[in-house]
């Protein structure tokens, strides 16, 4: 309840940052769809100790989403609301003008769950497997080749739960003349119980016929060793102001380059996760004194399917 309470209080705060209360996008051509996403891939998990370098080690990663994927037209941020005085006020709402057809704005909600497998031709760490589940929370735009063609460009940040299950390793009588051994990622550290994080998403998905969509998408998940709710929160806090900053420049390209917007957006939200990710590798907090996480760097295809 108390980890609940927690989230709840922490998704308020940083949404309400981005809020756009005079946004009506959702009453505009929008499609809802009930939607299905399998994907496979190769993880590289990154270790960050004090006392060590960078080691990686492979894992395979099988995973699914349910939830709902939206499509609607593509048309900039609604103009401001014009107040005409007479004896009363009077509001005039400037009618929607689409920029082009073939623009679309996307996103996919919903719950995904994976299981990650260690491999077993490497040794470098004593992770067994992981299991994965949180909601999924995706948005971006594409472009719309024929009806039932297209690409689309999606980025999200969404709150995590990891199940880790670790290995009993064995060392040997004298470490120091076995080398793989000296670096060891020992993450005995994060114990055996749930642990809360985050995981960042930029995904690129064709639309191949009506329904089904090939996706490719790169991932970051990052594993907390605990967590400290003030710390927690002023952190993303920190990061929600910059998001909501690069928000509002986005929406400016938006509405003087729409042919660009898509990849723009995409590009800069990536760099935006990519480079919070790479604040957090030393302190789980940024910029507050906390420990280092365990990440986890993702590769996967799949394919969507919507009905």
């Amino acid at each position: 309840m108390k980890y609940f309470i927690v989230i709840l209080l922490n998704i308020l705060l940083t949404n309400l940052l981005a809020a756009q209360i005079f946004n009506f996008d959702f009453d505009f051509k929008r499609e809802i769809k009930p939607s299905i996403r399998l994907d496979y891939g190769i993880d590289y998990s990154v270790f960050r100790q004090t006392n060590k370098d960078n080691l990686t080690s492979s894992l395979y990663s099988f995973g699914i989403d349910l939830g709902s994927a939206t499509s609607q037209d593509f048309y900039p941020i609604e103009t401001p609301i014009k107040y005409i005085f007479k004896k009363e006020f009077h509001m005039a709402r400037a009618e929607k003008q689409l920029y082009n057809e073939n623009l679309s704005a996307n996103s996919f909600w919903g719950i995904g769950a994976s299981y990650l497998i260690h491999c077993n031709e490497i040794e470098h760490t004593n992770i067994s497997s992981i299991f994965v589940i949180g909601p999924v929370d995706l948005e971006g735009a594409g472009y719309k080749f024929t009806p039932n063609m297209g690409l689309k460009l999606l980025t999200g940040k969404n709150i995590t739960w990891y199940w880790i299950d670790h290995t009993n390793v064995v060392y040997p009588e004298f470490p120091e003349e076995e080398p793989i051994y000296n670096n060891y990622a020992d993450i005995s550290y994060l114990g055996s119980a749930v642990r809360f994080g985050r995981k960042y998403h930029s995904e690129v998905a064709f639309q191949v016929v009506k329904g089904v969509s090939i996706c490719g998408s790169a991932r970051r998940m990052v594993v907390f060793p605990r967590t400290i709710f003030w710390k927690w929160v002023g952190s993303d806090l920190i990061f929600a102001i910059g998001g909501g900053v690069l928000d509002s420049f986005t929406d400016e390209i938006k509405k003087s380059s729409p042919y660009l917007y898509p990849v723009v957006d995409f590009i800069l939200k990536t760099g935006l996760n990519y480079g919070i990710t790479e604040l957090q590798k030393k302190k789980m907090n940024w910029p507050f004194n906390t420990a280092a996480p365990l990440m986890i760097d993702q590769y996967k295809v799949g394919l969507q399917f919507e009905f």
